[in-house]
């Protein structure tokens, strides 16, 4: 890989910010998974309460579903979940579909 930035930034570092990044990218791509998997299974009553535990609460494993994490996992990555690999990755998932929120809003307004 040839990025300018890579004359700058020794090939450690840089292979570490790829790997950063490629993980990255799997988290967002399976929280959107999930969030489709959820809005499909769920209601908007259902969701805005995960919504409101969330804001109480904060992140916690307890929010995790696992059904629905074993349906992503299969969809995304077409295999089973392996704790040892997707443990991490599955957490980083649901946090950021959390912090996003599950639940759809209509925020316009009319006037």
């Amino acid at each position: 890989m040839n990025l300018p930035a890579s004359y700058y930034i020794d090939q450690e570092t840089m292979l570490g910010i790829e790997k950063f990044c490629k993980q990255e990218e799997r988290s967002v791509l399976l929280a959107r998974v999930i969030h489709k998997i959820m809005m499909s299974i769920f209601s908007k009553q259902t969701l805005a309460s995960l919504d409101k535990k969330f804001l109480e609460n904060g992140f916690s494993v307890k929010l995790q579903i696992e059904q629905i994490s074993h349906i992503a996992v299969r969809e995304l990555l077409g295999r089973d979940v392996v704790n040892a690999l997707d443990d991490q990755l599955l957490s980083d998932a649901w946090k950021k579909l959390y912090s996003a929120g599950v639940c759809p809003t209509n925020i316009q307004t009319s006037h």
